[in-house]
């Protein structure tokens, strides 16, 4: 017979025993302390935090039989039928396999019915975000009036893809990740009840790797449990994890402040030489900069959650280490994930950020660009013409220079026969097309380039934030204006405003100006007849031609005209 999961044994049973989420506990009480309980409440937040587990002690208080201020008590006989999952009237419905329409009408009809035996009929749905907009809209009037008899629960790690109408009927608790402290603390207690021994290290390795996730972290533990003699080593936890060995991550971050490129590949290529996963190294490595960083700016290692040998080390790579130096690193290794996990090439993005770290390109020597090309001085004519250059040279008259005849002796002195040698011949004039349509063409990169890099912008950014990238959802760049990108939203003015919140526009800028290799901003437009009149767009046209963009980046050329003939 298998044995019970650890996180189904451990989970806990009342709201003394439950770790962390203080703030959804204390709220929760109170409610049923002074019997001011909703109708409807919706528990969001990542995976393994506990939002079941409160959904559970939730159904337990409002059924328990003990006073209210010991619910839920756990020993009357309501609350052990609903630990052991005997109770009729608590339902628990998973929406990823009950997402039609027809399931909703089911919990319709069936709500009708008084409890059999509870007090109150709970209705527990987790992952409520995947049911379909039939389903949802079938809730709406039950789930805003229910009878008195009954009591919504709605779970789900995706708050975005909730409608607004669901989430507007509903009491909200946002559930945090749990710390590293409280999950190592956990997991000691855990350990100490299972008769197993920890090495010191082993619970915070653990808790780093579930980031936040509690029952991630007990799940490795159990699996820990079941290959161990009874004594967990930090060795074990590294080799199941895939993690490298941390001296491996601090000889990169010594090769780097030593700009040592050799003894960096060298450690990149001995961890992958080790079957370490890469990605979990890229995250250790991360995370050692930043513990670096914030002993470079705050000098306070109380915020570090590092074995002792570890600190020392760190505290010595901190006073060799410059925090600007720290930032630009730490955001170019912050985005290797996504490489890591999508490349075919194993390792080669990591080496390839180590390089650009250590021996950072210089994009001036590389090809005249427009984005290399540094400011003007004041006095050089600015580039948003009002006219054509040939209309400047043909009112120019050319300076008078004295003729012979202006010398008494009749001869040009040896002086003035040199000066007029020595002056260039004026270039003759080109004839200027007959209808010419003046523009402003001061885009300093080419729409086409953007286009180049938007999908990969994109996938960068679902890496790190996929609110963000549901969002950029059939968004296009359609022109540029100086360092300013024009984007298309194509779903309205809803899309438009979400793409212009603050958080939204930083995300999305840093990525365009990574990409684009110079700072980089972006405006939302949602009419692209108004952004690009017919003349705008034969500009656009005309910069896609290859000709013409080898000619602009050749000779830092700027479209001023558009010959009509």
């Amino acid at each position: 017979m298998a044995s019970e999961a650890l996180y189904r044994k451990w989970r806990s049973q009342t709201f003394d025993e439950l770790v962390g989420q203080e703030h959804v506990v204390q709220t929760l009480r109170h409610a049923i302390q002074t019997g001011r309980i909703g109708h409807a409440y919706l528990f969001t937040g990542p995976r393994g935090v506990g939002k079941t587990t409160m959904a559970r002690l939730l159904a337990k208080a409002v059924n328990c039989e003990a006073p209210q201020e010991q619910r839920p008590c756990n020993r009357c006989e309501l609350c052990q039928a609903i630990t052991e999952g005997r109770a009729v009237d608590v339902i628990e419905m998973d929406a990823a396999s009950h997402t039609s329409v027809e399931d909703a009408r089911e919990i319709i009809e069936r709500i009708q019915f008084r409890p059999t035996s509870a007090r109150v009929k709970v209705y527990v749905i987790d992952e409520v975000h995947m049911l379909s907009n039939a389903a949802f809209n079938a809730l709406l009037k039950t789930l805003e009036e229910p009878p008195p008899h009954a009591l919504f629960i709605l779970a789900t790690t995706e708050l975005h893809k909730v409608p607004a109408t669901i989430i507007s009927r509903c009491q909200r608790f946002v559930f945090q990740r749990h710390s590293v402290a409280n999950i190592a603390a956990h997991l000691e207690r855990i350990a100490a009840a299972e008769g197993v021994t920890l090495e010191p290290g082993v619970a915070g390795r653990i808790a780093r790797a579930a980031t936040g996730a509690m029952r991630d972290a007990i799940s490795i533990l159990d699996q820990l449990i079941a290959g161990s003699d009874g004594t967990i080593t930090l060795a074990q936890v590294q080799d199941l994890l895939g993690a490298a060995d941390t001296s491996q991550v601090g000889a990169l971050v010594n090769a780097l402040l030593d700009g040592d490129v050799q003894a960096a590949l060298q450690a990149i290529t001995t961890t992958a030489d080790s079957g370490a996963d890469l990605r979990q190294f890229a995250r250790d490595l991360v995370e050692r900069l930043r513990g670096l960083l914030l002993l470079s700016v705050t000098n306070a290692a109380t915020m570090l959650d590092v074995p002792d040998d570890v600190l020392a080390e760190m505290k010595s790579q901190a006073a060799r280490a410059d925090a600007a130096r720290l930032v630009a690193w730490l955001k170019l290794f912050a985005n290797l994930d996504y490489q890591l996990r999508t490349s075919a090439y194993g390792q080669l993005p990591l080496e390839l950020a180590v390089v650009e770290a250590l021996i950072a390109p210089q994009p001036a020597s590389a090809s005249p660009t427009r984005a290399s090309v540094p400011p003007q001085p004041a006095a050089v004519t600015p580039k948003r013409l009002t006219s054509p250059p040939v209309a400047h040279q043909a009112t120019e008259a050319p300076p008078a220079t004295p003729g012979p005849a202006s010398n008494e002796s009749g001869a040009a002195p040896e002086a003035d026969r040199a000066l007029s040698d020595a002056q260039p011949t004026p270039a003759p004039t080109a004839k200027a097309p007959e209808q010419v349509i003046q523009v402003a063409d001061d885009a300093v990169f080419l729409l086409a380039d953007v286009e180049a890099v938007w999908d990969q912008v994109k996938e960068d950014i679902r890496a790190i934030d996929k609110l963000i990238y549901a969002q950029l959802d059939g968004v296009v760049p359609i022109n540029v204006e100086d360092r300013t990108v024009v984007l298309l939203a194509t779903k309205g003015e809803w899309q438009k405003k979400k793409l212009e919140v603050e958080r939204t526009r930083k995300r999305i800028e840093r990525e365009l100006t990574r990409a684009l290799g110079s700072p980089c901003f972006y405006r939302v437009t949602i009419d692209q007849q108004e952004e690009m009149p017919d003349l705008q767009k034969q500009i656009q046209q005309i910069r896609r031609d290859e000709l013409v963009r080898s000619a602009i980046n050749i000779f830092d050329a700027t479209i001023i005209a558009v010959d009509k003939l």
